[in-house]
């Protein structure tokens, strides 16, 4: 079958995993061995009804494995000599739609994603990660001269200019502001100019400046610690934020599990998906021919028996009574 070979991608390396991988197809030949055995017996000895014993049961074993295998391939392939065979072909949207809705409200729920998140306790990995966080390997110099770069920019902007003296004269005293209104009037630059002149010139400079670099690292390093720190207020609010992210995220995400799996799954032709489901599923389906063949056998042997005792039975217990 192509499905074997579709799905028989590794060798077996026992012969007992052999057996095992190929249990169904084994029973389905022991049973046709033991159907020629028991013809061969009837046909050409004295041992009938022995013969006729081991035939009934390898028949209904051989017949039990063969309907169980043909019900098998109707679930996965379809068939114009089986009637309503392809299950899962003919049924292809209703299993997407199934998978996806049992994913995301039975297996994988939004609640539950929520849950796991608040165990993970993301601030606390956060202030881990920040205690030991070197920043050279979090700004490359690479990335830090395109931040100061854009920094820079930004500060080319009128509006900046407009920003910083609006926020200049919201902190300066009314003294301080009385002296920046002076220094406008008589022609000179403001101080809002003055800072942004400067910053202008010193930006550059801060990519190889080793005492910046060593601030911003022990601030990193201090806020890490802070993070871990469950009584301390950056903690506590820094919980509160995340939380409210994982709420909001969780909620967002409502319906995006389903439509992600079955924009998934819709990618797969019916034979990736046949493919996928059998390889997983296969050596548990094949126990399905193995238990058809054991009590096929089973079955084959009881009603053998019965017939013995139909054949047998009158005279063997008239002879009974008569010797009683």
């Amino acid at each position: 079958m192509a499905t074997a070979q579709v799905i028989g991608t590794r060798a077996p390396s026992t012969w007992g995993e052999f057996v095992f991988t190929r249990k169904g197809d084994l029973t389905l030949a022991l049973s046709a061995i033991a159907c020629f055995i028991g013809f061969m017996i009837v046909r050409f000895s004295s041992w009938t009804t022995f013969g006729g014993v081991v035939l009934a049961m390898s028949e209904a074993a051989l017949v039990g494995g063969l309907c169980d295998y043909i019900a098998l391939r109707m679930i996965f392939e379809r068939r114009w000599y089986l009637p309503h065979s392809g299950v899962l072909p003919r049924n292809r949207v209703k299993l997407i739609d199934g998978i996806a809705k049992t994913i995301e409200k039975e297996w994988l729920t939004p609640e539950m994603i929520e849950r796991k998140l608040h165990q993970v306790d993301l601030v606390a990995r956060t202030g881990a990660y920040l205690e030991e966080v070197q920043v050279d390997e979090l700004l490359d110099s690479e990335v830090l001269g395109r931040i100061l770069e854009r920094i820079t920019a930004s500060l080319e902007n009128e509006r900046a200019l407009d920003r910083i003296e609006a926020i200049l004269r919201k902190v300066m005293p009314k003294s301080f502001e009385r002296v920046y209104t002076t220094l406008n009037k008589m022609g000179l630059r403001s101080l809002s100019s003055r800072m942004v002149a400067n910053l202008k010139q010193r930006i550059p400079e801060l990519r190889s400046d080793p005492e910046l670099m060593g601030t911003i690292e022990a601030a990193l390093h201090e806020l890490g610690v802070q993070l871990r720190d469950d009584g301390s207020f950056a903690h506590r609010r820094a919980s509160a934020i995340m939380d409210r992210v994982v709420r909001r995220t969780v909620e967002a995400s409502r319906g995006e599990i389903t439509e992600m799996v079955k924009e998934n799954l819709g990618r797969l032709t019916d034979e990736q998906i046949r493919v996928q489901i059998e390889s997983r599923t296969r050596s548990h389906l094949d126990w399905i021919r193995v238990n058809g063949g054991i009590f096929g056998a089973l079955f084959g042997l009881i009603f053998a028996i019965a017939e013995i005792l139909a054949q047998y039975g009158p005279t063997f217990f008239a002879g009974v009574r008569s010797a009683m």
